[in-house]
């Protein structure tokens, strides 16, 4: 890439070698399926030329907001607080005060621009990781600008969202220009081969090549993109779905084997037992295929699905179905621990990705006390300490209360010494001993939906 070119991921990541300094990835919000591969292949090239990694830089910055006063405030606050420069922004004839903070955050600039004792590196930031402090918009268009003069001296691999305010901005279409642009591209009849057969041997569900010439699996992914433009991932979802729902040792069950497997997995609450007791893949792929076809099949909204995990998981704790007349796996605690404390993921999200994740999880907790002497461990039941009923509530109000009840209950009746900690508060919690200061927040915070 000697000269300036839009190209897209799955050609960027077949380049033999690169010759940019500078790289900008666009990709599809909610997508990104080959991110991690463009981020290690600009990091490898710049192993090789030298350059480190480095962290990016961060500065004190001053962030104004406004904060909404309530109707009727202004006459209260205009007799009691004291005008001028002891409130910044105040303004008594507008309806809001500004509030201003000097916080630290990261600058893509001083990155950029700030020389290096161990000369030039490489900085990788991506701006749709909602898990890391952004630059705010002008520091990032001032470190877009120094790329486009060719005046940074350091390089930088900036990850952007096609949804993010930069990509409007004449900084980021000038920086393209200059350096060039990675795309992530949608999916059309034309293209979803490469982005299939690029996506097999990387698959979710392992390497899925033998695939790639499969000519009825690969009609039935025609038919799918046929029917919508899709994203990359989107595409890797539908990939996943017709291997587990449709398919078994690499060939496609006949339509009657489909049909009676699927009447067979109606009933959620045996298929779910089945994989929290066996944790392989058959229960594995049976539990994710009745999942989606509750949802596609017939069409049950997210918050409805998981209204009937929260209740099939309090019937596996209660132990209501007298079938399995066993000892109870403290392991189902796990679970029912990380179907709460993932219940956003549900909601807002993918309900296929957030089952999968949901599984993978479940999947790798080995021992139930060791996992909730953990930081995820404790984080997920610390919210049961303190259990309030919804105001109003709805059905998944509903299921989620009986779900911590039933989870309370069986956490309290387990003689582990890595609960010990959770018995005690409960103690505490009930005979009203724990003490909170009028203007401190509470530890806990149990979600409510309205």
């Amino acid at each position: 890439m000697s000269t300036p070119l839009t190209m897209t991921d799955i050609e960027f990541v077949r380049l033999p070698e690169l010759t940019q300094r500078h790289h900008l990835y666009l990709y599809r919000e909610n997508s990104a399926l080959l991110r991690a591969a463009v981020r290690a292949k600009v990091i490898r090239h710049a192993e090789l030329e030298g350059r480190e990694l480095r962290d990016i830089l961060t500065c004190p910055q001053r962030v104004v907001r406004s904060r909404p006063l309530p109707p009727g405030s202004q006459a209260r606050e205009g007799s009691s607080r004291p005008r001028g420069d002891g409130w910044p922004g105040f303004d008594n004839g507008d309806a809001s005060a500004e509030l201003s903070e000097t916080r630290v955050l990261p600058s893509l600039h001083l990155t950029v621009a700030e020389p290096s004792l161990l000369g030039e590196t490489l900085a990788v930031h991506d701006l749709g990781d909602k898990t890391l402090a952004h630059p705010p918009i002008d520091d990032i268009e001032r470190a877009l600008d120094l790329i486009s003069r060719d005046a940074g001296l350091q390089s930088l691999c900036l990850l952007v969202p096609d949804t993010h305010e930069v990509v409007q901005t004449d900084a980021w279409r000038a920086a393209v220009e200059t350096v060039g642009l990675i795309e992530e591209p949608k999916v059309t009849p034309e293209d979803y081969l490469l982005v299939a057969r690029t996506y097999f041997p990387q698959s979710r569900l392992g390497d899925l090549s033998h695939l790639s010439e499969n000519r009825r699996f690969l009609s039935r992914l025609r038919k799918f993109v046929e029917q919508r433009t899709c994203t990359p991932f989107e595409l890797s979802l539908q990939i996943d779905l017709i291997v587990l729902g449709e398919m078994e040792g690499g060939e496609f069950r006949s339509i009657e084997q489909t049909e009676t497997k699927r009447r067979r997995q109606w009933v959620l609450p045996e298929t779910l037992r089945r994989f929290l007791d066996d944790r392989d893949g058959a229960s594995f792929s049976a539990l994710m295929q009745l999942v989606d076809g509750l949802h596609h099949d017939r069409m049950l909204e997210p918050d409805e699905i998981l209204t009937r995990l929260y209740r099939a998981t309090t019937t596996t704790l209660e132990s209501r179905d007298k079938r399995y007349r066993r000892l109870e796996d403290p392991l189902h605690c796990v679970w029912a621990a990380l179907l709460l404390a993932n219940e956003g993921s549900f909601l807002n999200g993918n309900t296929f990705v957030a089952m999968d994740c949901l599984c993978q999880s479940y999947s790798r907790a080995s021992e139930a006390t060791p996992w909730f002497s953990s930081r995820d461990g404790w984080q997920a039941i610390a919210p049961l300490i303190e259990i309030a009923p919804a105001k109003d509530p709805s059905r998944l109000d509903r299921a989620r209360l009986e779900l911590q009840r039933a989870l309370r209950a069986r956490l309290e009746a387990m003689q582990e010494g890595g609960l010990d900690w959770f018995n005690c508060l409960i103690s505490l919690s009930e005979s009203g001993d724990t003490t909170r200061s009028s203007n401190e927040q509470r530890v806990i915070a149990i979600r409510e939906v309205d």
